[in-house]
C-alpha cells in the first residue's frame, strides 16, 4: 500500500513546476479588413493577466493596439489599460476592486480619446434579503455626470429589483474598460 501511496505524491511534487510557469497564447487575427494578433499572458501563481493586441487595416496599413493588465492582490485586483484606434486616437482606464465584509468597492479613472479624464468609484453590499449597489462617475472638473443605484431584494422566492439612474445631458458612460472582450472589435476605423 505505501507503493500506491508515494507514487501519486511523487507525480504531484514533479508536476508542481509546470504549472508554476506562466501560460502565453497567441491567437491569429485574420478578418476581411484586418489582421495582427492578440498575445495573452497569464501567471496564475503571481496572480497576473495580460492581453495585448495589434491589428493592421489592409487598406492602407494603419494600426490599432489594446493593452490590458490585471494584477490579483491579497483583497481584490488592480487592472489598467490602453488602446488606440486606426485615427491614433488614445483612450485608456486604471481601476482598484477591494473586497469588503459585506461586499466590495472600486475606484479608478479613464481617460477619453478627447484627453478628458473621469474619476470613477462603486461599491456593492450584500444585504440581509439582497443587495445594493451603487456606481458614480464625475467629471474632470468632479462635478457627478453619471449615478446608478440598484436595490435587489428577495422575498417568498421572489426578487425585485430598482434602478434609480441620473445622468448629465448628453452624457454616455462608457462601456466597461475595465474588462477584456476577447472578440471585441478595433473600433474607431
Amino acid at each position: 500500500m505505501k507503493k500506491f501511496l508515494f507514487v501519486p505524491a511523487l507525480a504531484a511534487v514533479l508536476a508542481i513546476p509546470a504549472f508554476a510557469e506562466p501560460v502565453t497564447k497567441t491567437v491569429t487575427i485574420d478578418r476581411p479588413n484586418y489582421d495582427g494578433t492578440r498575445t495573452i499572458v497569464r501567471d496564475k501563481d503571481a496572480g497576473t493577466l495580460s492581453r495585448d493586441t495589434q491589428v493592421t487595416r489592409a487598406s492602407d496599413g494603419a494600426t490599432a493596439t489594446r493593452e490590458y493588465d490585471r494584477t490579483r492582490t491579497a483583497d481584490g485586483f488592480t487592472a489598467s489599460g490602453t488602446s488606440t484606434n486606426f485615427k491614433g486616437e488614445t483612450r485608456s482606464f486604471e481601476r482598484t476592486h477591494t473586497r469588503t465584509d459585506t461586499g466590495s468597492v472600486s475606484s479608478g479613472n479613464y481617460t477619453t480619446r478627447g484627453g478628458e479624464t473621469y474619476t470613477t468609484s462603486g461599491s456593492r453590499n450584500r444585504t440581509e434579503t439582497g443587495f445594493t449597489a451603487n456606481q458614480t462617475i464625475k467629471n474632470p472638473e468632479g462635478a457627478t455626470v453619471y449615478n446608478r443605484d440598484v436595490t435587489a431584494t428577495r422575498a417568498d422566492g421572489q426578487i425585485s429589483r430598482s434602478v434609480n439612474v441620473t445622468r448629465a445631458e448628453g452624457f454616455h458612460p462608457p462601456r466597461r474598460p475595465d474588462r477584456p472582450q476577447a472578440n471585441r472589435r478595433q473600433r474607431g476605423h
